[in-house]
């Protein structure tokens, strides 16, 4: 079973940059005869054991055939961006002892992304099962905040982030790969660690902070994968959060989607500093923020794109250096 709370993080240990992805494969199997808590991993106890128990109980009257009002259960932080209750505390806890135990063994894992240092991806130690679980029960919470988006969600990359002083303290402004993302913090104890929000990408406000979010323990803050985000300085303690993008195949073969892959707006004005990507805006280096410009941005920036600049934009070529900056024609990724 699940067991009190114990301080184990481990994030050094976390640390596993480009493991090759041969070896990976592996990393469930090996794992499997060392989980600490072999209930997490039982999608069947997912409902008793995970879920927060507010959202068990909303559930519950749903399945019943109780018309149950989304906002009996979630809260509008701002426009399109919701927080609900997802995770007890009890769960919280034991994945985080898991994630701490699993990084103890030494077994390589991948990083989520290429953002994160440190971090682990769930799937690969054996979890999918039950976040595939997790996925369900949460699915007609997601459809009813956004139809078009998650109405028919089939898949997920899911992952645990950490953010410690000293090591990954925040994370830069960008937009996930995913239709909708929940991301909802596990613990531990940290200050002032909260998400800042800005526009939708290719939105003439795609640079303009709209909402700062903070974390609080179980619960989850869904948002659009394609509306901008970053996660705040973290100034003392540990954090860590289950990310989970998850996919709807359908929304991606609508022409709704595939129109708005090549819809970009003209910016309304210079970006907010808080906005600003230090690793994807062409105008990052003249923007008072925190930190220098990411290695490669030079080549690498790409926003906004050519014809989307606002005026007296003064930024860099970036990646369209090689490219007429009056022609349309943006080079693909």
């Amino acid at each position: 079973g699940m067991v009190a709370p114990r301080r184990v993080v481990l994030l050094s240990l976390l640390h596993r940059a480009g493991a090759p992805v041969a070896r990976l494969t592996h990393a469930a199997a090996q794992y499997q005869e060392l989980r600490l808590h072999p209930d997490l991993f039982d999608p069947e106890r997912v409902r008793t054991e995970w879920l927060h128990p507010d959202l068990v109980r909303w559930l519950s009257s749903t399945e019943a055939g109780e018309v149950c009002e989304t906002s009996s259960l979630v809260r509008q932080e701002t426009r399109e961006i919701y927080s609900f209750p997802l995770l007890s505390e009890r769960a919280c806890i034991a994945l985080m002892e898991e994630v701490a135990h699993f990084a103890s063994t030494g077994i390589e894992a991948r990083r989520p992304n290429s953002m994160n240092n440190y971090g682990l991806i769930l799937n690969d130690i054996g979890l999918r099962p039950s976040l595939d679980a997790v996925q369900r029960h949460v699915a007609p919470v997601l459809a009813s905040l956004f139809p078009t988006e998650a109405g028919a969600l089939d898949g997920h990359h899911s992952f645990v982030v950490a953010y410690e002083s000293g090591k990954d303290t925040k994370l830069d402004m960008h937009t996930d790969d995913s239709d909708v993302t929940v991301n909802a913090c596990l613990g531990d104890e940290f200050e002032e660690s909260g998400l800042s929000f800005c526009g939708d990408a290719g939105a003439a406000d795609h640079r303009h902070l709209s909402f700062r979010y903070t974390h609080a323990r179980g619960r989850a803050v869904v948002h659009l994968g394609r509306r901008r985000h970053g996660a705040d300085d973290i100034r003392a303690g540990t954090r860590l959060n289950l990310v989970m993008w998850h996919y709807n195949p359908e929304y991606r073969l609508s022409p709704e989607f595939n129109r708005r892959k090549g819809l970009y707006a003209r910016e309304s004005g210079p970006p907010d500093p808080a906005c600003v990507s230090l690793t994807h805006d062409r105008d990052a280096h003249l923007h008072p923020t925190p930190g220098r410009v990411a290695p490669g941005h030079a080549v690498n920036a790409w926003c906004p794109p050519p014809g989307a600049e606002y005026e007296g934009f003064e930024g860099i070529l970036g990646r369209y250096g090689q490219v007429d900056p009056a022609s349309r024609n943006l080079p693909v990724d």
